[in-house]
């Protein structure tokens, strides 16, 4: 015990020492070492503290960084904007427009399909924001106006004649089209079927 107590008395006064001022009989000026070195300990423990911030922050690597867009992955709203042209021509058939009302009840059973399809393709390569990506965005309008066929084809609309109401259902969906190919040409897939598809639905 002896030994330990004159062990911490001694330690004290060596790491006081290591940090005190000798003193001089001269009277001190304020760029003296008394003034500056609390400065200098207060600028040293500030500059460690920082440094330890920006050590213990973690660095993230996401997958997404790493993902290339691949045509498996969203080859579905391609065959939907291919599935379009052959919409197209049976609304211009008044043989074959209950054919083509038909396709759009079907369509209008899971009308929120393809706007998922596309968010998680997104997702591969956007971990943040996917929801509200242009991309989506554009699936979710094609998927609006392909629903809203219905009403068109059924003769939702009184004013509506054959003939205006077969103008208005490829009008909408040549828009829907057009909206495809901005999520393609967008999607980063290199492509010529894609790029053959975006350049005939400007």
């Amino acid at each position: 015990m002896k030994l330990l107590n004159f062990f911490f008395p001694a330690a004290l006064i060596a790491f006081g020492d290591s940090f005190s001022v000798t003193r001089h009989r001269r009277k001190p000026t304020t760029s003296s070492s008394l003034t500056a070195l609390p400065l200098e300990r207060r600028t040293a423990l500030a500059t460690v503290a920082s440094v330890g911030s920006v050590l213990m922050i973690p660095t993230v690597s996401f997958a997404a960084d790493e993902y290339v867009p691949q045509l498996k992955d969203m080859q579905q709203i391609y065959f939907l904007g291919e599935s379009l042209d052959r919409l197209t021509a049976k609304v211009k058939d008044p043989d074959q427009l209950e054919a083509a009302l038909s396709g759009v009840k079907q369509f209008n059973k899971q009308p929120n399909f393809y706007t998922g399809y596309a968010k998680n393709f997104v997702m591969k390569s956007v971990k943040k924001g996917s929801d509200s990506d242009p991309r989506v965005g554009y699936i979710r309008q094609a998927s609006t106006l392909i629903s809203s066929l219905e009403s068109v084809l059924s003769g939702g609309d009184a004013l509506m004649n054959e003939k205006s109401t077969t103008e208005e259902a490829v009008k909408r969906i040549q828009k829907a089209q057009s909206l495809i190919g901005r999520f393609l040409a967008e999607s980063g897939v290199q492509d010529e079927k894609l790029a053959a598809f975006v350049a005939a639905h400007k």
